[in-house]
């Protein structure tokens, strides 16, 4: 009997070593999987995903549950990166339940943590703010070390910076800093940079914010983090966009782009496509625009963005009917209206693709505890009986927990439509603010060229207001010879008794005076001082001219008289070196908003000039041709190359040193006369000078 009673004691005892062995073995593969997961260079890749499945099926056949509940999470993480987004969000909540069970409150609170990190990508920021606030509460009532609660209040700070309450999420990024600083921890510093960097370019100071973001990217780019690296990039492009730096903006988001598609984080991708596709199309490169475009709608079709495939959608529909083209604009408003209609019906099939899967879950789990409990003889009829009782009371409480799920499901749908049309509204109240924002720009231009060109005008204007001063001054004196001669001219009219001997004075003051010479030098003087007049209110007039805002208002409009106020305005910089050759044919009129006809052929004829270096010519031909006004400006400059050619009108482009130009003035110019139904042209070659052609349709 003793005998018997060692051997079964051994047998238990190399069954439990045996277990043991299985269960160390499972968790080395499980944390194998956390750790790749985590990593920030990772390539998602479905192999990865469908190995972590099977393996989360042999947990279950070992019932190594305390297990399943990380490989859940895990795989959550592994469908995010691949863009599988409700998939993501069934597994982090299925690993949440599954941890309650087994794990302790600390790994809650940190699954509660993962939870509210999916939320706040998708932005739904009050369910995340949700999850974070319970998982705060456990780490204050469970963490002595405190060390985790820093990581929760970034993710609280996160969320409020999603709904706009910056000054509660730079309180809780302070909370943490704080807390950071006590626990002397320097782990994970750069979320808070990134955040701090939200913050700021949130409130417009785009140079503290350009200095947070940069803070962490060389210790991101050795390290080979490509996540941490796409949201900096992604960070950077938002605040130069935001902040008119329009070139570096277009830098950066194609970095983002490039560390996403490192990583395959396609749903990061079809968001960075959109917003590099709103960069081109704000500044006018509609192709490009359009490229990027349809390229977020392969990328957002593939993963459930759908979302961001509406975005691309719209983009595209508004860009064809801007540019005429009506049958494209209806195929993708088409297109638009299928996907918003199928979103709806897509959100709810996810849903129940989602209790499918739990379900499916469920009955596996119930064939390993059939089978497990077939084994045992002695408990076989009980353990089937309980187990049916068992699956029968899972299946009625999650029918009832789907059905009432579903009704929620469709609420949030509707919800979510709302939003939709609300951001659509808003979207094209955002298209009218940057066309009022391009006239604005195009008003600025205007008045930045006046200012350049104030100095010159000043003295322009001094030389007539000098002319005027001095002949005053010798106006002056020879009234100073001629007072004593009116001084008895008018004792003669009071006193004529007294003729005799004031004629004889009169006589020797006539004789005094060179009369000739006065009177002729009187006429010079005369004359100066109406020519000095009439130049400064000619000066005067072409810039109130050139100044005034017309407005919208197409009105009758002169294009000769315009370009001699702009020659008239530019007199000062030709310095008697450069010629101008006119020849005026059309002598018609245009319908035109005057103002901004001005600036086209200042900038024009500014550039002519300048382009000169003090000593040329400068040729401006006017003449009707086929029911248009054709103005022809022709310089002897140096001329451009091919490359400057094809850049000329582009914004910001510009040949001049760094300070003295804007790269502006030719593509304003460029957008006006396209404004006005016409078209602008050049035509160069080095050392041949350049000839812009301009056509404006005639009234």
């Amino acid at each position: 009997m003793r005998f018997v009673v060692l051997i079964a004691f051994l047998y238990s005892f190399l069954c439990s070593v045996k277990a043991q062995e299985g269960y160390a073995y499972y968790k080395q593969r499980v944390e194998a999987y956390k750790t790749f997961a985590g990593k920030g260079s990772n390539v998602a890749n479905p192999e990865v995903l469908n190995d972590a499945k099977a393996l989360n099926d042999s947990l279950l056949r070992a019932r190594h549950y305390d297990l399943t509940a990380d490989l859940f999470l895990t795989i959550g993480r592994l469908h995010q990166q691949l863009g599988r987004m409700s998939n993501a969000e069934f597994f982090y909540k299925e690993g949440l339940q599954r941890g309650r069970k087994y794990k302790d409150s600390l790994w809650v609170a940190a699954a509660w943590d993962r939870l509210g990190d999916f939320y706040a990508l998708e932005e739904r920021s009050f369910l995340s703010l949700d999850c974070y606030f319970k998982a705060l509460q456990l780490r204050e009532t469970y963490d002595p070390s405190r060390k985790s609660i820093s990581d929760t209040y970034n993710g609280i700070a996160r969320s409020y910076l999603q709904t706009g309450a910056l000054a509660t999420a730079a309180d809780y990024l302070e909370k943490s800093l704080k807390l950071k600083k006590e626990l002397n921890d320097t782990l994970r510093l750069g979320i808070i940079s990134t955040l701090y960097g939200d913050i700021y370019r949130q409130q417009g100071n785009y140079a503290l914010s350009e200095k947070y973001y940069l803070k962490d990217v060389p210790k991101r780019l050795q390290q080979n983090n490509y996540e941490g690296l796409t949201i900096s990039y992604l960070g950077l492009a938002q605040n130069y966009q935001d902040w008119g730096k329009y070139k570096d903006a277009e830098t950066y988001y194609l970095k983002a782009l490039q560390t996403a598609e490192t990583i395959k984080r396609q749903r990061n991708i079809g968001l960075i496509l959109l917003k590099l596709g709103a960069l081109y199309k704000a500044n006018g490169q509609s192709d490009r625009a359009k490229a990027v475009f349809r390229r977020a709608i392969e990328t957002c079709t593939a993963v459930d963005s759908r979302i961001y495939q509406l975005n691309a959608y719209r983009n595209l529909y508004t860009m064809y009917k801007d540019d005429g083209n009506l049958p494209k604009a209806l195929e993708y408003l088409e297109l638009y209206a299928t996907v918003q209609d199928s979103a709806s019906r897509e959100s709810l099939n996810m849903k129940i693709e989602d209790y499918k899967a739990a379900f499916e879950l469920n009955e596996r789990e119930k064939e390993i505890i059939q089978l497990d409990s077939e084994n045992k003889q002695g408990k076989q009829l009980r353990n089937i009986l309980i187990g049916g009782i068992l699956l029968l009371l899972i299946s009625l409480i999650f029918v009832v927990a789907s059905f009432r799920s579903r009704n929620k499901a469709l609420k949030s749908l509707n919800q979510e439509q709302e939003n939709t049309k609300a951001l659509l509204r808003e979207k094209e109240q955002l298209l009218e603010h940057l066309q009022q924002t391009n006239l604005q720009l195009i008003h600025s231009e205007k008045m930045a060229s006046i200012g350049v060109m104030t100095a010159g005008i000043a003295h322009e204007l001094n030389n007539p207001v000098s002319s005027i001063h001095a002949s005053v001054e010798a106006l002056r004196m020879d009234y100073k010879d001629l007072m004593p001669l009116f001084e008895r001219l008018v004792q003669l009219q009071q006193n004529p008794e007294t003729s005799a001997a004031i004629l004889e004075e009169l006589k020797i003051l006539v004789n005094d005076i060179d009369m000739g010479y006065l009177s002729g030098e009187l006429q010079t003087l005369m004359k100066t001082i109406i020519n000095g007049s009439q130049r400064t209110s000619d000066i005067i007039q072409g810039l109130k001219t050139f100044s005034r805002d017309t407005g919208d208002e197409f009105l009758p409009y002169r294009v000769e008289e315009g370009l001699e106020t702009a020659l008239t305005l530019l007199h000062h910089k030709l310095k008697n070196k450069i010629r101008i050759e006119k020849s005026f044919q059309f002598n018609g009129v245009i319908q035109c908003q005057a103002s901004k006809i001005n600036q086209v052929f200042l900038n024009i004829l500014d550039n002519a000039i300048q382009s000169l270096d003090e000593e040329g010519s400068i040729f401006i031909e006017t003449k009707a041709s086929a029911g248009s006004c054709l103005i022809t400006i022709r310089d002897t400059g140096s001329g451009m190359d091919v490359t400057t050619k094809n850049k000329i009108f582009e914004p910001f482009f510009t040949t001049k040193e760094v300070g003295k130009g804007t790269g502006l003035g030719l593509a304003i110019s460029y957008a006006i006369v396209q404004q006005h139904r016409g078209n602008i042209a050049v035509d160069s070659a080095p050392g041949e000078g350049a000839t812009f052609t301009i056509t404006l349709p005639a009234a």
